[in-house]
């Protein structure tokens, strides 16, 4: 109990840290606020789930408590109804009791009379009574019948003295065991008196539970707030980022070209004046043109196809894909020759039809890397890295939903039956885990 106490002071101590609220301005800093909130949240979740686990142990001890404290309220029930009728068979006794004293004393009184009679009178009384016979047959009848008058009188006071003392041992053994349930039911009600002590402790001790409970998932709410705001964060500084980098890459095209158009003009002005005769009775100028035409022409060309690639496609496409090493960059590479291809709930064909986990598992399964099946369990899989150190071929986790990490903030997913397999930013949803599997 004492080291159960001391527990959950540690947790409420704990738990009543203040959240630091979002200050970084850059992408690294506010992707290290968020991992160690991302921290902070798993710490309060298990704790949530050592509260909820002493919760459930405090409440069971409660129950057996509470069926304790009410199979002895029941027994005191019973005891005090036994209690009540050998109270009724205590008096009924008594009652008997005093009838059999009463008969006693008054056959008792009868018998004394008699024999004070027959003493008093002496021999002659009985020889009256034999004389006064009018034949030998009726002589030896009074005779008799005196005999069984002095018989009667002493077997009835016998009876009833036997049957006084009878009711007594039972008035006795009755009073014997009210008075030992009298004990049992004290006994009870002292036991009553420290369970229903217990209850209300372990009552509180359930209340204090719910109290950090509450204040826990409070916390957890507030964490989570505050990854879903730093996700928010660290999107629009990644648009914004991009966004800069697309200006200054129209701003370079821009002046390229100028370049280029007044290399050409300056070119085309060379030809034209002064010395024109001359070059063309020393060479070929159209030859010359030519080759400055297709030397020109040619790294246009390559920069253009290579701008059109990274503006096409959301993320930059495989070409975003670096920054990795080993399987992972290579699982990344190769999940990208499928985009395009459809989205299928429950699928796990790159061609024909896929889901996310099945898009990921699939991926993997060619470099020989087991995955689960589903998307929650592919979140507990391989090892867990902050969001801030994502590699390519990193699993993004989200609620309900995986992703494969490209770097540079990108990812590519099955994503829906409208967009199938596609690119897209890792922070467009509230990241829950960063899974390495490879």
């Amino acid at each position: 109990m004492q080291k159960r106490v001391c527990c959950i002071l540690l947790s409420f101590i704990m738990l009543m840290e203040i959240v630091v609220p979002v200050r970084a301005t850059t992408i690294s800093g506010v992707k290290k606020e968020q991992q160690k909130t991302q921290n902070n949240l798993n710490s309060v979740n298990q704790q949530i789930t050592a509260i909820q686990s002493d919760q459930a142990q405090a409440q069971e001890e409660l129950d057996q408590l509470s069926d304790q404290l009410v199979d002895i309220l029941t027994s005191i029930d019973i005891c005090q109804d036994e209690i009540a009728v050998k109270e009724k068979e205590i008096e009924q006794a008594k009652k008997d009791y005093e009838d059999a004293r009463k008969k006693e004393e008054d056959q008792y009184a009868s018998m004394k009379k008699r024999i004070q009679f027959m003493y008093e009178q002496g021999d002659s009384a009985y020889l009256q009574v034999l004389l006064e016979s009018q034949n030998y047959a009726d002589m030896v009848n009074k005779a008799d019948y005196i005999e069984s008058l002095y018989e009667y009188d002493k077997q009835l006071l016998a009876g009833y003295v036997e049957s006084k003392n009878q009711v007594a041992e039972l008035k006795g053994r009755l009073e014997d065991e009210e008075a030992d349930l009298e004990a049992s039911n004290y006994e009870l009600q002292q036991e009553e008196a420290a369970l229903q002590t217990l209850v209300d402790e372990q009552k509180k001790t359930v209340a204090n539970f719910d109290a950090q409970l509450a204040s826990a998932k409070k916390k957890a709410a507030s964490y989570k707030q505050q990854l879903e705001d730093q996700t928010a964060q660290i999107k629009k500084l990644e648009e914004e980022a991009a966004a800069k980098k697309k200006k200054e890459e129209e701003a370079r095209k821009k002046q390229e070209q100028e370049r280029k158009q007044q290399q050409q003009a300056n070119q085309t002005q060379t030809i034209d004046t002064g010395n024109g005769a001359q070059q063309t009775t020393g060479g070929d100028p159209a030859q010359v043109d030519t080759g400055d035409d297709a030397q020109t022409t040619d790294p246009g060309t390559v920069d253009t196809g290579n701008t059109g690639k990274g503006t096409d496609s959301m993320n930059a496409g495989a070409g975003a894909v670096t920054g990795g090493s080993g399987v992972g960059q290579q699982a990344a590479n190769y999940a990208c020759n499928f985009v395009g291809n459809p989205y299928k709930f429950g699928g796990t064909s790159l061609t024909n039809g896929t889901d996310c986990s099945g898009f990921t598992q699939a991926v993997y399964a060619h470099f020989g890397i087991s995955l689960p099946r589903d998307s929650y369990s592919q979140r507990s899989c391989g090892t867990e890295v902050s969001y801030a150190n994502a590699q390519p071929g990193d699993i993004i986790c989200y609620a309900g939903h995986v992703a494969l990490y490209l770097g540079n903030g990108q990812i590519v997913h099955a994503s829906t039956e409208r967009t199938g397999i596609t690119y897209g930013y890792a922070t467009y949803r509230t990241i829950l885990s960063v899974r390495r599997v490879s």
